[in-house]
C-alpha cells in the first residue's frame, strides 16, 4: 500500500516524464520535418540510464538518471564539427523561421497536450454536485448582487451551468478583469430571476489557488453533518481523551456547535493544542480534554483527533456528472486551454506588479505533493492536474528569458531586426543572465514550499 510520501513520488515521477516528452517531441518531430539532423532525444540530464540508437540518423534515445528535465540535441555548427556534406541539415544553417518554429514546438506542444488532456476529461465525464449555493456570507459581492442560500445557478453570461465550480476558470478571469457578470438562478420556488454580480471590488490578492467561492462569498451546498460520533480509531487522542461511539459534541471551548463541519474547522486549525469538548450521551453530559495530533497534509500541518460521523447519503439528483459530445468537448478543451493560458500570464504579470503575492510560486515539492492526491483521486484528476501544469511549462518557456525557449526567440527577433546574428559574447552575456534569473526563481520556489509544509 503507497503512503502518501510514495503516491507523491509516483504522481510527480509520471507527471514530470509525460511533460518532459511532450514538450522535447515537440521540438523533435519538428526539427526533423524540416530537415535538421536530430542527434539525441534525453529525458532527464546527467548519465545516460538507457540509450538506444535508431532510424536512418542513429539518433540516440536517452533515459538519463536526473529527470528533471530533458533536452534534444541537433546537428550545429556551434557545438562541434559538421561534415560537409551535412552542412545543409545543421540547425544553425538554417533559415530564421525555420529555427523559430523548432524552438517554438516546445511550448506548442505542451499546450497541445493540455488541449488533448481536456477533451478525453470532458469526454469521460467530470462529476460534480448541482450549482445549488449552498451559504452567502454576509457584506460580500454575492449578497450584494442578491443571490440566496437555495438558488440554482443555471447561466452565467449566457454560459449553461451544469456543476458547481464549472465555470470557475471564466468566473477567475472576469474577477481579475474586475467585470460585471450576469448570473441566471431558479430559486426553491421555481422562479427565474436575472442577477447581476459585480466584481470590481474583487481584489487579486484575495483571487490564490482555490479561494475564488470565498472572495465572491458563496459556497455550494452541503448536507447538514451532525456531529455525532460514529466511529473512534484506537490509540488516537479522540480516543484518549474520552470520546465514544453516540456522543453528540456540543460544544468546543466558547464556540457552540451544531455542524461536524465546525468540529472539522476547529481541530484542523489547532494541532498539538489542548480543546475542551462538551459532549452530550443519553441524556449525560461531559467535558473531555482532546489534543489533536499534527498531521502534514499536502503544504500545511493540521489537527486530527481519529473521530468521525457518519455522512448521510446525498439527496437524489444532486450528483451530477457533466460529459461533453466530441465537438462540444473540443471548444471547451479549447476555451479552458486559452483562460488558463491568459491567467497565468496574467497573475505573473501581477506579481511583478507586486499586486499579487510571489508566494503563489509553487515548486517540485508542492507539485509532487498535487501531483500524488490528483494520482489518488483518480485517471480524470490527473489529467486535469497534468493539463494545468503543462499550461504552466509552456508560458514558463515562452518567457524572454536566454536559455528559455522564448529567451531564443528574442534572439531571433533581434536578429531578424539587425538583418545579421548576434556576436555570441551577447548570446554568453544573455545567457549568464538568464541562468541567474532561473536560479532565483527556483530558490523562491523551493522557499515557498519549505514554508508551506512548515505551515
Amino acid at each position: 500500500m503507497l503512503t502518501e510520501i510514495g503516491y507523491s513520488l509516483l504522481g510527480f515521477v509520471l507527471a514530470i516524464g509525460i511533460l518532459i516528452v511532450v514538450h522535447e517531441f515537440g521540438h523533435f518531430i519538428v526539427a526533423r520535418s524540416l530537415g535538421v539532423k536530430v542527434l539525441r532525444f534525453s529525458v532527464g540530464f546527467g548519465k545516460p540510464i538507457f540509450l538506444r540508437r535508431a532510424g536512418a540518423d542513429a539518433t540516440e534515445y536517452v533515459l538519463a538518471a536526473v529527470p528533471l528535465g530533458g533536452y534534444v540535441k541537433m546537428l550545429d555548427e556551434n557545438e562541434g564539427e559538421v561534415a560537409p556534406a551535412e552542412l545543409h541539415r545543421a540547425f544553425n544553417r538554417q533559415p530564421l523561421w525555420k529555427r523559430t518554429a523548432i524552438v517554438l514546438a516546445g511550448p506548442g506542444f505542451n499546450f497541445l497536450f493540455a488541449i488533448l488532456a481536456y477533451w478525453v476529461v470532458f469526454v469521460t465525464g467530470v462529476p460534480g454536485l448541482k450549482p445549488i449555493i449552498g451559504k452567502v456570507v454576509p457584506h460580500s459581492p454575492a449578497q450584494a448582487a442578491g443571490l440566496r442560500a437555495g438558488d440554482l445557478i443555471t447561466r452565467i453570461n449566457g454560459r449553461r451551468v451544469q456543476s458547481f465550480g464549472q465555470d470557475r476558470l471564466y468566473l477567475f478571469q472576469e474577477a481579475l478583469e474586475h467585470a460585471k457578470v450576469r448570473v441566471q438562478v431558479l430559486t426553491k420556488s421555481g422562479h427565474k430571476r436575472l442577477l447581476i454580480l459585480n466584481l470590481h471590488n474583487v481584489h487579486a490578492r484575495e483571487l490564490g489557488a482555490g479561494h475564488l467561492g470565498a472572495a465572491l462569498g458563496i459556497s455550494g451546498w452541503q448536507p447538514k453533518l451532525v456531529p455525532r460520533i460514529a466511529e473512534v480509531e484506537a490509540h488516537t487522542p479522540a480516543a484518549r481523551g474520552g470520546l465514544r461511539v453516540g456522543d453528540l459534541i456540543t460544544r468546543i471551548g466558547a464556540q457552540t456547535i451544531t455542524n461536524w463541519a465546525e468540529v472539522a474547522r476547529i481541530v484542523r486549525a489547532h494541532p498539538l493544542k489542548p480543546l475542551r469538548f462538551d459532549v452530550r450521551h443519553h441524556g449525560h453530559v461531559r467535558q473531555l480534554i482532546i489534543t489533536p495530533k499534527a498531521v502534514k497534509v499536502g503544504p500545511k500541518r493540521i489537527g486530527q483527533i481519529g473521530a468521525g460521523i457518519r455522512v448521510p447519503t446525498l439527496p437524489p439528483g444532486l450528483q451530477v456528472v457533466v460529459r461533453l459530445g466530441p465537438l462540444a468537448a473540443f471548444k471547451t478543451a479549447l476555451d479552458d486551454t486559452w483562460l488558463m493560458t491568459r491567467l497565468t500570464v496574467e497573475m505573473l504579470g501581477k506579481m511583478l506588479m507586486l499586486e499579487v503575492s510571489p508566494k503563489g510560486i509553487s515548486g517540485p515539492i508542492t507539485i509532487a505533493q498535487y501531483a500524488g492526491y490528483s494520482v489518488q483521486v483518480g485517471f480524470t484528476s490527473f489529467l486535469m492536474f497534468l493539463g494545468v501544469v503543462s499550461i504552466s511549462l509552456g508560458v514558463l518557456n515562452l518567457m524572454p528569458v536566454p536559455i528559455l525557449d522564448g529567451g531564443h526567440v528574442l534572439f531571433y527577433v533581434i536578429e531578424w531586426v539587425k538583418g545579421g546574428p548576434i556576436s555570441e559574447k551577447v548570446v554568453g552575456w544573455g545567457q549568464r543572465v538568464g541562468v541567474t534569473l532561473l536560479l532565483g526563481l527556483m530558490v523562491l520556489a523551493f522557499y515557498n514550499d519549505i514554508t508551506r509544509i512548515l505551515g
